[in-house]
């Protein structure tokens, strides 16, 4: 299982998108209601807001459940190119839903884990392809008896 790059691709899709659980997806400074003047630090966090934390599950569930698909690619390949498909529709949700806060909020780092998921995606795909392709490639040709390569038919 971890004897391929791809695999190793995901793995990292998947830690990103599992660690979007844990961090926060903008935070703000507001006065305080203190007569000192200091300022709070507010914060959303992904598990805040129920649709993004279903986004989340399902994608890092998507990432998981290829992983174990090492042995039918096409199927790897088709899980990931969904899952990166939900991904670039989640990260447009995030910019929506960060414009309406925009005044008071800043986007932190994790709201761009979705993107960079979907590039390691896409990165494994192209790597499960030729696995593919070199696996399809060596079934057609087969060394009959006398050591000279025949093509199956």
């Amino acid at each position: 299982m971890f004897k391929r790059f791809q695999t190793y691709l995901i793995i990292a899709a998947a830690l990103l998108l599992g660690s979007m659980f844990f961090l926060n997806m903008c935070h703000g400074v507001i006065p305080s209601d203190s007569p000192s003047e200091t300022w709070e630090r507010i914060t959303i966090s992904f598990f805040e807001r129920s649709q993004f934390l279903i986004m989340t599950f399902v994608t890092f569930s998507l990432s998981v459940i290829a992983l174990f698909y090492q042995k039918r690619r096409l199927l790897q390949i088709r899980i990931c190119l969904l899952n990166s498909i939900i991904l670039f529709a989640f990260q447009i949700w995030i910019v929506v839903e960060f414009m309406k806060l925009r005044p008071f909020y800043s986007l932190s780092v994790p709201s761009l884990f979705p993107t960079i998921a979907i590039i390691l995606l896409i990165l494994a795909i192209r790597y499960i392809g030729r696995d593919e392709a070199t696996a399809m490639f060596t079934g057609m040709y087969q060394a009959d008896d006398s050591g000279k390569k025949k093509r199956k038919k």
